[in-house]
């Protein structure tokens, strides 16, 4: 039965198949802190899976039929989870009630004033620096974003006890269309998920079938420089556009760079960023047109953006002395040399050395010749193996795809699959003054965190680079 039928908050019992996923992991936030009792499964531990347990949560590591609990009233599961998954088939065996956390995210929000930012790239971002400016406005907004934010003490959701709601409305197995929004921000469209849809012409579709969703009289605000974005709101009435090109109705203007920092003006007023990079100053714009739109004082969105430190691995600087480490999320072309351009702004005297980590094999097969072309701006390439999440190996598809494609740019790349020697050889290589940044949604971060280690302990030891 594949349906929830009355307000989750309503159930004594809720199980989540992959809880540990960071969608998930808000939904079970959401409903422990409202009272329900909570279990969940996911294949491994992690930061996320120990907080829940903090929480309350039951967490159970791996799948198996008997980690649904005896009494359980509702099971809520991923999109991404396999159909052969044995939760899954035990709670349909079970007839136990059954929605996917896309339904899930609906039935809590729908109900209030909601804020649903979308779009391929940045949605997380600028839900984040929408939530902030809430919070600080005294909004105190339910949240739920897919990244975790250090106002949310390395979480990512909020119950809050106002009537306004921010979520990232996810396009992934069309999630989003169980949506209805109040303030609809779209921030670009672009070429992704292709296991999902068809082509671009089939995403723009959908982007539509969300918009067409929205509440009555519920304003869009999207960004007017992408070509697609604009074809989805072509015949949209109430809606708001900004951006770079002075045809935006709210165009950017006097944009400048100071190392992480970047300033610009947009609507006369002038707004400060502590996160570097072109594509932060497009999501602090989508944040302040939405506290605009609800009449927030300009101070205190001005005084919220300029207070904002980012979200985990969005260009997370873990590390600063002789070298800066970035840990980044960055998983598709565009997002890729958003990334790299912000880095080249930095004032620095070495090198970029960006270590990715390929994510889906169909991700890599569609655009390993954008992904080679998004690392120009770096000076030296390494490339792990690609992270399969949901996926099965396609044959032929390697990170070498990409590599190859970067060779043929005069580029310096090296492709290393086991992890432990792609840190010895990055440490033989790196020298002060280098920015080394790495990208990937997979479990790079773990890579990451592995040579902070080391450089912390060479540190340690007084051991020059």
């Amino acid at each position: 039965m594949e349906t929830a039928g009355h307000n989750l908050e309503e159930y004594r019992s809720v199980h989540l198949i992959g809880v540990g996923g960071i969608g998930m992991s808000g939904i079970a936030e959401y409903l422990a802190g409202k009272g329900v009792t909570v279990s969940g499964s996911d294949i491994r531990q992690s930061i996320t899976t120990r907080r829940l347990e903090r929480l309350g949560v039951k967490v159970i590591l791996g799948h198996a039929e008997e980690n649904i609990p005896e009494g359980c009233e509702l099971v809520i599961y991923t999109s991404a989870l396999d159909e052969e998954n044995a939760e899954l088939k035990r709670a349909r065996a079970m007839g136990t009630k059954l929605i996917k956390r896309a339904e899930a995210l609906g039935n809590i929000v729908n109900k209030q004033f909601l804020i649903a930012v979308s779009g391929t790239h940045g949605k997380t971002t600028t839900t984040a620096m929408i939530a902030k400016v809430l919070i600080d406005a005294d909004v105190d907004p339910t949240v739920f974003v897919g990244g975790a934010l250090d106002f949310f003490e390395g979480g990512s959701s909020k119950i809050g006890n106002g009537d306004v709601a921010v979520v990232e409305a996810d396009e992934y197995d069309r999630s989003f269309l169980r949506l209805s929004p109040d303030i609809l921000v779209i921030t670009n469209i672009d070429s992704d998920h292709l296991d999902i849809y068809r082509d671009m012409n089939d995403i723009i579709d959908n982007f539509k079938m969300f918009i067409a969703k929205r509440k009555k009289s519920a304003k869009v605000i999207a960004c007017g420089d992408d070509k697609d974005v604009l074809t989805a709101i072509k015949e949209i009435k109430d809606k708001v556009t900004y951006g770079f090109d002075k045809g935006n109705n709210f165009a950017i203007t006097d944009m400048s760079f100071d190392g992480s920092k970047s300033d610009y003006t947009i609507d006369g007023n002038m707004v400060s960023l502590k996160v570097p990079g072109a594509h932060n100053v497009l999501n602090s714009a989508a944040c302040y047109l939405t506290a605009r739109e609800l009449k927030l004082s300009m101070n205190t969105i001005n005084e919220s953006l300029r207070d904002f430190r980012g979200v985990h691995r969005r260009l997370e600087l873990k590390y600063e002395n002789g070298l800066l480490i970035y840990d980044d999320y960055a998983h598709h072309p565009a997002e890729v040399k958003a990334s790299l351009d912000a880095m080249k702004r930095l004032r620095h005297d070495g090198r970029i050395i960006t270590v990715f980590q390929p994510h889906l094999f169909t991700r890599t097969r569609d655009f390993y010749k954008e992904f080679a072309e998004a690392f120009r701006e770096t000076d030296i390439l390494f490339l792990a193996k690609i992270y399969p999440a949901r996926e099965k190996e396609i044959e032929g598809v390697s990170s070498r795809l990409i590599l190859n494609e970067y060779f043929k740019m005069g580029k310096n790349g090296i492709y290393i699959e086991k992890n432990d020697e792609l840190l010895d050889t990055l440490e033989d290589m790196t020298r002060e003054g280098d920015i080394v940044v790495f990208q990937g949604a997979g479990d790079i971060t773990g890579v990451c965190e592995k040579f902070v280690a080391r450089m912390n302990n060479k540190r340690a030891t007084s051991v020059p680079l």
